[in-house]
């Protein structure tokens, strides 16, 4: 348990605000709430412990995939994409 705790404490120091182990236990005690009332009731607990700024950074983690995906379907992307493998050397 203690290098677990040591393991945090060096998260915390290097790692940038949006990826604290606050945020990323927040964004992980919403995900597992069973149902989308359990989520809703969990996401209003991690404001209130976390507050405004890092509660939004629990919960961008959380649509991050869907933003992804959405983001991959854009025109702009798959040109983006095209360009790049075009200049990709195999």
């Amino acid at each position: 348990m203690e290098q677990m705790k040591d393991s945090k404490v060096y998260i915390d120091k290097v790692a940038p605000e949006h990826l604290s182990t606050k945020v990323i236990s927040g964004a992980l005690y919403i995900h597992n709430g069973k149902d989308t009332q359990e989520k809703l009731d969990r996401t209003e607990q991690v404001l209130n412990k976390l507050g405004s700024k890092l509660a939004a950074y629990s919960m961008a983690l959380l649509v991050l995939p869907e933003l992804i995906k959405k983001t991959q379907q854009t025109d702009e992307y798959k040109e983006f994409e095209n360009k790049l493998h075009s200049q990709t050397v195999h």
